[in-house]
């Protein structure tokens, strides 16, 4: 029963529990961070390999990574978009008319940058990419590995030189690969160290390590749009209610849940889930306070989407109402009207898939 109460509460990403996996102990730290005291020496044949992946990247990057011309208006990122809501998200945001943000008409038309962890595997993402290939990108992004992270934040600049939008949907819950077990715990007794950390990393740590290396991008989002509105776009009319043209800040929106709310805590358990939620909520109030002093500010938003019949529900969903298991189709569209509806005055809230607040 506590399971099935639980799962109506949390949030429902698309990261899949089978593909998770352990990282190696030194990824994500690059061979300048280690000096003489450390001794790092690198076998021949991986020094083979880094140089065949920085040939390969190199290439990659002279035949992808040229700026677009014209530079996009609008630049919408989904960070975990292989599947479930992210995936959703990347379709919406491509295929709706207006990209079903309300209130941000330069994304109508706008570019998108979908990033996972594995895209040569990503059917979902190679479908839509087919389909749009002149406003789609795709970029490998592993929340657990920051060097990824660097690198996709660097293909992006040089590509596209802003984001608007980031949505960050990749989430951990219950994890059933062979080397590695992680379920929601329903006592302190079955808390596990390793499961625990693994639920920060990838929960909180990760979007955060994200929106710190993603920051220079979306400022300057924030201030290309400023530039556009005070030159009178002319591919927009709407306007404020002071009669002038909208240029809304960029906005980072991170998928939370309602379990992450300490008020509304009334049945305990999960406590890594739930733990490494709650520090996405306090991590994203405090970017969202620091990022508010900023010549080009930066919105930040919390959602919780409900319970979505995704991957990460799929261990507990059975016993759900059909009424309150939303397909990813209707949750992303929630999610996305939220987002863009909301402006600057809203930076550091946190919504429900309905609207509402959820107390923290």
């Amino acid at each position: 029963m506590l399971a099935r109460a639980m799962l109506c509460l949390s949030s429902s990403t698309h990261a899949s529990a089978a593909a998770a996996r352990r990282m190696p102990a030194c990824r994500g730290v690059s061979a300048s961070s280690f000096d003489g005291t450390f001794s790092y020496r690198p076998t021949a044949a991986r020094a083979r390999r880094g140089l065949a992946h920085a040939s390969a990247s190199a290439s990659a990057r002279s035949a992808d990574d040229s700026p677009l011309s014209p530079p996009p208006r609008h630049v919408s990122l989904i960070q975990g978009a292989s599947r479930g809501i992210g995936l959703e998200m990347v379709r919406q945001l491509l295929e709706v008319p207006d990209a079903n943000l309300p209130g941000r008409p330069a994304a109508a038309g706008g570019h998108v940058v979908a990033t996972c962890r594995d895209p040569a595997n990503a059917s979902g993402l190679t479908d839509l990419l087919s389909k749009h290939p002149g406003r789609l990108t795709v970029v490998r992004l592993d929340v657990e590995s920051t060097a990824t992270i660097v690198d996709a934040a660097e293909t992006v600049k040089r590509k596209l030189g802003r984001v608007d939008l980031l949505c960050q949907t990749a989430a951990v819950l219950h994890v059933d690969a062979p080397e590695f077990k992680m379920r929601p715990e329903t006592s302190i007794a079955r808390l596990d160290e390793n499961a625990a950390l693994k639920a920060y990393r990838v929960n909180a740590l990760g979007p955060t390590l994200v929106t710190k290396h993603f920051a220079g991008l979306l400022t300057e989002g924030t201030r290309l749009s400023r530039v556009c509105a005070s030159e009178g776009d002319a591919t927009t009319n709407e306007t404020n209610d002071d009669g002038e043209k909208p240029a809304p800040a960029a906005v980072v929106a991170n998928l939370s849940a309602r379990v992450s709310s300490v008020g509304d805590n009334a049945l305990g358990g999960w406590h890594s889930y739930r733990a490494s939620k709650t520090a996405l909520n306090q991590l994203t109030k405090n970017c969202a306070i620091e990022f508010s002093r900023k010549k080009h500010p930066i919105t930040f938003l919390l959602l919780h989407p409900g319970t979505v019949d995704t991957d990460l529900s799929e261990p507990f969903k059975k016993n759900v109402p059909a009424e309150k298991l939303f397909t990813a189709e209707r949750a992303a569209r929630q999610l996305l009207r939220i987002v863009g509806a909301k402006t600057q005055q809203d930076t550091g809230k946190f919504f429900a898939w309905d609207g509402t607040e959820v107390p923290w």
